[in-house]
This record gives structure tokens, sequence and C-alpha cells, in this order.
């Protein structure tokens, strides 16, 4: 932690701690469920990605350039027949 986080760290834990304890409970539930979205968001976001890459994933080798060119040959064959 920085010096100013830190210090202002200790000034909210300071004030947090004459709190009772039911409203330094709420509080850590409120923090909870703000760390709960956050997760969430993330697990959402890289859940997008592993699908995008899952989609890309295979167990052949990547396609040689000869065999890119054989395939576009073959589609301008049949394109122009």
């Amino acid at each position: 932690m920085q010096t100013t986080e830190n210090a202002q760290y200790k000034t909210i834990l300071a004030q947090v701690t004459t709190w009772s304890a039911e409203e330094r409970l709420t509080l850590i539930q409120e923090i909870l469920r703000t760390l709960r979205e956050d997760l969430e968001r993330v697990q959402r976001e890289k859940g997008t990605l592993d699908s995008a890459l899952g989609l890309l994933a295979t167990d052949e080798p990547a396609p040689t350039d000869e065999t890119i060119h054989g395939w576009i040959s073959e589609h301008k064959e049949k394109k122009y027949d």
C-alpha cells in the first residue's frame, strides 16, 4: 500500500472500529457484495474469451500455404464454372 492509501486505510479502520458489531457486519456484507459483482463480471468476460478461443482450438496442425492456395483455386473453379 502506498503511504496515502495506508493513511486512509488506518483512518477508515479507526472509524469503523467505533461502530457497533451490527454496523460492521453490514459493511462487511456490502463489501462482499461488491466483490462478488466484480468477480462475476470478470468471469463473464473471461468466459467469452475462453469460448472464442475454444472455437479456434483444434488438434490439427495449421494448414500450409500450399493447402490454402489449393482451397482458393478450388473455390475459383467452382465460382467460375
